[in-house]
């Protein structure tokens, strides 16, 4: 029996992921492109949902095991992430009509024991965890030509990637050059903005480290991504997912609690390129990850 992986749309991490596992040959629904389901409901025992669709008719999969993988934070507002009190009804109930439709499912998922642990302060959920790995066959290979001043930030124009944060740390740290991938922006002083671009490869092998200054991160493709490569990625503990991978590789010393912190170590330190260990291949290769995602998957009836 086939199990069937459920998406509005493959978009960000989660959409990474779901490109690899059809490679492996899982069925994917994008429902936002396939109106019909690709799939006979005799064919499947299982369907894994990735984000929140509130529209789902569960009632047609009323005699199948239902997974929620939690890819990201879904119904939670700025105040509840920064730990604050939410006093907005609009917001409270947007998170308890989420939290109700969670009810719908069998088992959950997360993608990072950081999640796991907001699946359950938030959602009340208990998770199992299975960390998103990249696919070191089809990485594209790229001559390491780093560029000791040159310090790069990845994300999009949401506040929750925290790009306030890296230009207050650029303030700090007027000898170096901030890049900024995947945001428009003017340029000004030691910052530069590139917005969009084809080849973010290109960009990581210049930086001398890629700085994470998320306010929230389930898990992270630029952090794997970039280790995948050597180049040293500085995190702040707050970003989640970047924080872990770090921990889960003993790199305690690129974790940093704020930004004040990431400058002066910064200034203060020689930091070498990143060695690949037999530890990060056997955490975040792909292959190893859809072994144990299929493992998993198998054991949940």
């Amino acid at each position: 029996m086939k199990a069937l992986h459920i998406v509005n749309m493959k978009g960000g991490g989660i959409g990474t992921f779901l490109k690899l596992i059809e490679r492996k040959g899982e069925i994917v629904w994008e429902r936002e492109k396939q109106k019909e389901i690709p799939i006979s409901l005799n064919k499947m025992d299982k369907i894994i949902i990735y984000g929140y669709i509130p529209d789902f008719d569960f009632k047609l999969f009323k005699n199948k095991v239902k997974i929620y993988f939690f890819c990201g934070l879904r119904s939670v507002s700025k105040r509840m992430i920064l730990n604050r009190i939410e006093f907005n009804p609009l917001h409270i109930y947007k998170l308890l009509k989420f939290k109700m439709w969670l009810k719908n499912f069998d088992y959950y998922l997360s993608a990072s024991f950081s999640m796991n642990s907001l699946a359950k302060k938030f959602y009340s959920v208990d998770s199992f965890v299975i960390h998103n790995g990249i696919d070191f066959g089809s990485m594209k290979e790229i001559k390491r030509d780093r560029t000791d001043n040159v310090l790069l930030w990845i994300g999009r124009a949401a506040w929750i990637k925290g790009l306030d944060r890296f230009l207050k740390l650029m303030e700090l740290l007027e000898d170096y050059e901030g890049w900024i991938l995947g945001v428009e922006g003017k340029n000004h002083k030691n910052v530069k903005f590139f917005g969009f671009v084809n080849d973010v490869y290109n960009y990581i092998s210049k930086a001398k480290a890629v700085i994470i200054t998320s306010y929230y991160e389930s898990m992270s493709y630029v952090a794997l991504e970039s280790l995948y490569y050597g180049v040293p990625v500085l995190t702040l503990k707050s970003a989640g997912g970047a924080f872990e991978v770090l921990n889960l590789l003993g790199k305690y010393e690129w974790c940093f609690e704020n930004i004040e912190d990431i400058a002066n170590y910064i200034k203060n330190n020689e930091i070498e390129d990143y060695k690949r260990t037999y530890l990060f291949d056997e955490l975040f290769n792909f292959e190893n990850v859809y072994l144990r995602y299929k493992r998993l998957l198998e054991t949940l009836k």
